[in-house]
This record gives C-alpha cells, sequence and structure tokens, in this order.
C-alpha cells in the first residue's frame, strides 16, 4: 500500500518521468521498483552499500547510486540532465534526506515516509533533515511527510477498498512480488532479534504461534497465526 500510494497517489509519478527514492534495498523500496518498472518510470535508487548495487539492478532499477562511495547530488544531475529530477520518496531522513532534496530540480518535492537514519541513534543530526533555505524559497521545492495510519485513518472507505483491490491484482498478476518472511517459534526470540538487527538480512523474521492444547489461552489468542517481530 505504501509503495502504491507514494507512485500513484502522493506524487502522481507519470510514465517517462524519474522518481529518486532511497533506501531501495528495503521492502518498500523494492516494490517502488517494481511497481515503477510496470508503469514505465524510471527509478534512481540510493543505497548504502556497494554489493546492493548489482542487486537492485537486477531487480528493475534503472540507476543505482551508493553513498558509501559516490556523490549523490552529483550522480543524480549526472543521470537526469538538464531537465533534472523533480520527484522523490525518503526513507532515510538526516543528512541523506538533505541531499535528496537538494538533488531535485526546482520546483520539486520530496515525501517523506521513514527516518532509517535515526535506527539507534541518540544524535539529533539523524532525526533532522537540514533543508538549504535557498532551495525551498527560490527553487520552490518542497519537503512533506507520509504516514500509511494516518492516511487511513483520514480517507473514505470507498477509496481506501479501491487501494486494497488495486494491490492485490497487482500481487496476483505478479507484478509485485512480497519477499517471504523467515519463521521463527517463540523459543528462539533473540535469533530472530539478532536476524532482525543485522545490516542486509534480506527476509524479515516472524514468529509462528504453534496450535496449543484446548483451553489454551494462546491457542485462544492466536492459533496457527503469525506476527511480524516488531521493528524488523
Amino acid at each position: 500500500m505504501t509503495a502504491l500510494l507514494l507512485v500513484t497517489r502522493e506524487l502522481d509519478v507519470r510514465p517517462g518521468e524519474w522518481l529518486l527514492q532511497t533506501a531501495a534495498g528495503s521492502t518498500v523500496g523494492r516494490l517502488v521498483i517494481q511497481l515503477c518498472r510496470h508503469l514505465g518510470i524510471r527509478t534512481i535508487n540510493v543505497v548504502r552499500r556497494r554489493d546492493a548495487v548489482e542487486e537492485i539492478k537486477a531487480l528493475g532499477g534503472d540507476e543505482v547510486v551508493c553513498t558509501q562511495d559516490e556523490d549523490l547530488v552529483r550522480r543524480v544531475a549526472e543521470t537526469a540532465g538538464p531537465a533534472g529530477v523533480r520527484k522523490a520518496v525518503d526513507c532515510v531522513a538526516g543528512p541523506v534526506g538533505a541531499q535528496v532534496s537538494q538533488a531535485l530540480a526546482p520546483g520539486g518535492e520530496v515525501v517523506v515516509y521513514g527516518a532509517l537514519s535515526t535506527h539507534r541513534q541518540t544524535d539529533p543530526a539523524a532525526l533532522t533533515i537540514p533543508l538549504q533555505a535557498r532551495s525551498v524559497i527560490y527553487e520552490t521545492k518542497t519537503v512533506r511527510g507520509f504516514w500509511l495510519n494516518r492516511w487511513f485513518g483520514t480517507t473514505s472507505p470507498e477509496e481506501i477498498l479501491r487501494a486494497l483491490s488495486r494491490v492485490r491484482g497487482l500481487v496476483a498478476d505478479h507484478v509485485l512480488s512480497i519477499p517471504r518472511g523467515r519463521p521463527f517459534p517463540l523459543e528462539r526470540l533473540a535469533e530472530a532479534i539478532a536476524l532482525a538487527e543485522t545490516p542486509a538480512h534480506g527476509t524479515k523474521p516472524f514468529f509462528v504461534f504453534e496450535d496449543a492444547p484446548d483451553g489454551d489461552d494462546a491457542s485462544q489468542a492466536a492459533p496457527g497465526g503469525g506476527a511480524d517481530l516488531p521493528g524488523a
């Protein structure tokens, strides 16, 4: 839902346009790439590890920028040419989010839907996006937020159902491929957390609740179900 709404509703990216995105290797980032490829939208994908570049290209990303050893602003300018990039989504915030705004063409807008740079950090700079007043004033660039929970709370049931139906159709038609999670029983809690905290861990860990004997409260609460590990 987040990927679909960011591309088609929040930014209304059109076929042939460039979309710049950070955290391209995340689950949402990968879905954005798949969706854009289906819609004829070109993507510039930002990653922080060099070993992730080929993986993102194989997934369908048109261009990949590695912040480990490349200048984001310069690479975007070289890739997009004189017309530049006018639309971007950011899931990192901090200095990287600021570079995304700086890289946009005049009149460009970036939608921020996450702040991965703040993970396990107490530095206020990790949570702050230091925008240049010159870009905001003279180049009329826009930075705004998106949170799926708020969208659900402010959108009509009819529109929500339409969006859900479209997502379901895209998955059924194999346009969007959702990565499978890695199941863990509760007894392996520490191992699941360790996996979630590992950089580039790939699949998400999730808990599997086995059926308990009749009368057990656990079986009443979650018979045979699963739950995502928070923060995974």
